[in-house]
């Protein structure tokens, strides 16, 4: 699934500079890996800072004071 998406990044932003198309292949590689290694890393902090509030809420409730 990852390959149809960076084979099919050049369709998305295409721009010519200096006559040429860019991104050229490999550059659209490289963009695709960064946006997805970004959004990995952004999706396991997420993920990690859930679980270690679920825990820290698990360990000291809450309480209402009235």
């Amino acid at each position: 699934m990852s390959s149809l998406f960076a084979h099919h990044a050049e369709a998305f932003i295409a721009i010519e500079i200096n006559g040429r198309d860019y991104p050229d292949g490999m550059t659209e590689h490289v963009i695709f890996f960064a946006l997805a290694a970004t959004a990995l890393t952004l999706m396991t902090y997420g993920i990690y800072a859930g679980i270690r509030d679920f825990r820290r809420w698990k360990r000291n409730p809450a309480v209402a004071k009235a």
